[in-house]
């Protein structure tokens, strides 16, 4: 069947939840912006942007309270008219507060997917008669990840990860394979690269199109 048009299923009212720890926050409710990142071969993040700030009482209220402290697990979900999915589930990383001018203060809180836990500190590791697909399998499940990694063949007699994340191993192992590494919300999946199949999503110029930019850049090209 073609692509399905972002449009599909899009009658209703627009909804939007934040929930930490499975629990709808009531600070849902001043919830200024959303931006959700994704793309192969990095960790996806997440920024949420808070109206806050009691300027009189001199206090941040949603600040203050523990929902949006590091560490904590953060999901967003949206869609129309009540039924809504997951757009993102990781940790916060970061919390931060700005105050701008008309002392309109914001509460800005930027988080990781859990695979971010295997960008912290560098490693030494040694692996003897292993393939690939079992080294990032073991790289991926130390940090409490699922794993769906496509199978490799050549087994490595010995393999050494030198003062290197783990997450940097990773890549630099599905690279020398030819894969991708996709996180999802705790899930890391190293594939092959395919364009067989029917298109997943179907954009149109003035229905449904956004924005777009596309280049053609020949500075590096010598022939």
């Amino acid at each position: 069947m073609p692509g399905v048009s972002p449009l599909q299923d899009s009658l209703g009212v627009v909804t939007l939840s934040v929930l930490v720890a499975g629990q709808r926050v009531a600070a849902s409710a001043d919830l200024v912006s959303v931006t959700v990142h994704r793309a192969a071969n990095s960790v996806p993040g997440a920024r949420l942007v808070f109206s806050d700030g009691d300027m009189p009482e001199r206090k941040f209220p949603i600040s203050d309270a523990d929902d949006f402290k590091p560490g904590a697990v953060l999901t967003v979900k949206a869609g129309y008219g009540q039924q809504e999915e997951t757009l993102f589930e990781g940790i916060v990383v970061r919390h931060g507060v700005r105050i701008m001018g008309a002392n309109d203060a914001r509460l800005v809180v930027d988080c990781r997917d859990a695979a971010v836990k295997m960008t912290v500190g560098r490693r030494n590791a040694n692996y003897i008669d292993k393939t690939d697909s079992d080294i990032m399998t073991t790289l991926i499940e130390a940090h409490a990840l699922e794993a769906d990694v496509e199978a490799t063949t050549v087994t490595h007699r010995e393999l050494a990860q030198h003062f290197c994340s783990d997450w940097d191993f990773l890549l630099a192992r599905a690279e020398a394979q030819g894969l991708l590494v996709i996180a999802t919300d705790g899930v890391l999946a190293v594939k092959s690269p395919s364009a067989d199949g029917e298109a997943a999503l179907a954009v149109t110029y003035g229905i449904d199109l956004i924005s777009f930019e596309g280049d053609v850049d020949a500075r590096h090209q010598y022939g």
